[in-house]
């Protein structure tokens, strides 16, 4: 459970989210929490897939969690602003922070897919 994985995420705040966006970076906002068995078995395999760490690990994307396993307000009211209530839930934001897509049951290829669409100023 304390292993690292293959990406190296950056813990959410508000203060780096806006951060991430005035740099122009496309988001990859992951919503988990330890409890949450469907969550880790989107990190253990698509998360994980190779291609998905390759375009996570570029240098103009922030692969960005936030854990809800406990009390977490500023987690919380950004997955309300992701108008859902549950996870988990992805969600891929272009490089004006604009919410390009989300899911919360997705593949490799549609990750990838909603980075590139992120990356291409969700065009």
């Amino acid at each position: 459970m304390t292993a690292k994985g293959p990406i190296d995420w950056v813990y959410y705040t508000p203060e780096r989210f806006d951060a991430a966006v005035a740099e122009e970076k496309v988001i990859v906002l992951d919503f988990t929490a330890e409890w949450c068995l469907n969550c880790k078995t989107l990190e253990a395999t698509v998360l994980a897939d190779d291609d998905v760490v390759a375009a996570l690990k570029r240098p103009d994307v922030v692969p960005m969690k936030i854990d809800l396993t406990g009390e977490n307000p500023d987690g919380q009211a950004r997955l309300l602003e992701a108008a859902r209530r549950t996870i988990p839930l992805l969600v891929v934001y272009d490089r004006d922070g604009t919410e390009i897509w989300k899911s919360d049951a997705y593949t490799p290829s549609q990750v990838l897919d909603a980075i590139a669409e992120a990356d291409s100023g969700g065009s």
